[in-house]
């Protein structure tokens, strides 16, 4: 190695190793002073009081006061702004009557319908003590339909991942319920057993492994756990529509839109000079309106003035 790549290592070397300590900014008592300590002040105030004005109902004793401190604080534009909605409509004023569950179901390359127990309908006891996020999936599943198919294409993937790379033929969803009793009815009997409720069925949209998009484990995937990979044309993706292929959009139609009003402009230009055009070649190819004009020197030129009527008298 040179001398001159040696310099600056060796320089490098003896700042990390001989240099002074830099101070330790965690050893200050405030991270911030003065007008900036002030500022993240009042945000911390103005954000834990929108927080616990958005969070309070907004019916019952407070409600004028709460719709009067939501005016001023703009608390609903933060909220919205900041992502932090929440709502609970789900507890008051008027809450669930329904317990409902998604039976998720796979049909196999044999003919075999399996029931993969994704519910938990049958298998938790109430009131239960731990969460299970699954079982959130599976309700939000039954209220908003748009999340059925990317589901269903991950239970296809993941049935082929642990099945040797074959994927099952076909997703069923089968939508499951109990009626809540009413109040008074709980009350006479000292509760009720959620499971002893009459259970009620209805078959919702099932989905193909083979046509659903993102559905077929993708070659990469096979590749990694040893799996034959997929046929040409096998795997079918989804139409990508991001931000930017919308302002593209947009951006196409404002320019067509402008091309259809330049081309109106210019044919309504046209169609008026064509009407210009025909209102002033009567004037000078001596039409209709400039004959009268000129009858009345034809008896000057001619002498029927000073001719024709002595001519008579002769």
């Amino acid at each position: 190695m040179s001398q001159a790549a040696e310099q600056p290592s060796s320089r490098l070397a003896d700042v990390l190793l001989r240099a002074p300590a830099a101070e330790d900014p965690s050893d200050e008592r405030w991270a911030y002073r003065g007008w900036a300590a002030l500022a993240v002040s009042l945000f911390v105030l103005y954000h834990t009081v929108a927080l616990l004005q958005h969070t309070t109902p907004a019916a019952g004793l407070a409600e004028r006061f709460n719709r009067k401190l939501a005016g001023a604080l703009r608390a609903g534009a933060y909220m919205r702004a900041t992502s932090s909605v929440q709502s609970w409509a789900m507890f008051a004023p008027n809450p669930h009557r329904t317990n409902q569950f998604l039976q998720v179901r796979v049909v196999t390359q044999d003919g075999e319908e399996l029931d993969l127990l994704h519910d938990i309908y049958g298998r938790r006891d109430y009131p239960y003590f731990f969460y299970d996020r699954m079982g959130k999936i599976n309700r939000r599943l039954i209220e908003q339909e748009r999340y059925q198919s990317p589901y269903a294409a991950w239970v296809c993937r993941e049935w082929a991942r642990t099945h040797g790379g074959e994927a099952p033929v076909r997703v069923n969803f089968t939508k499951m319920w109990t009626k809540v009793p009413p109040p008074d009815k709980a009350i006479a009997t000292m509760g009720f057993d959620p499971f002893a409720l009459k259970l009620y069925k209805e078959p919702l949209k099932g989905f193909d492994c083979a046509t659903t998009p993102h559905a077929q484990l993708p070659n990469d995937i096979r590749a990694r756990y040893g799996f034959t990979p997929l046929p040409d044309g096998a795997f079918v993706g989804i139409e990508e529509n991001t931000w930017r292929d919308r302002a593209d959009a947009k951006a196409r139609i404002l320019q067509r839109r402008r091309a259809v009003d330049a081309g109106r402009g210019k044919a309504s230009k046209a169609a008026e000079g064509a009407r210009v055009e025909e209102s002033t070649l009567p004037g000078e190819g001596g039409g209709a309106e400039g004959a009268p004009n000129d009858e009345p020197a034809l008896p000057n030129e001619g002498g029927n003035e000073g001719g024709g009527n002595d001519g008579g008298g002769d």
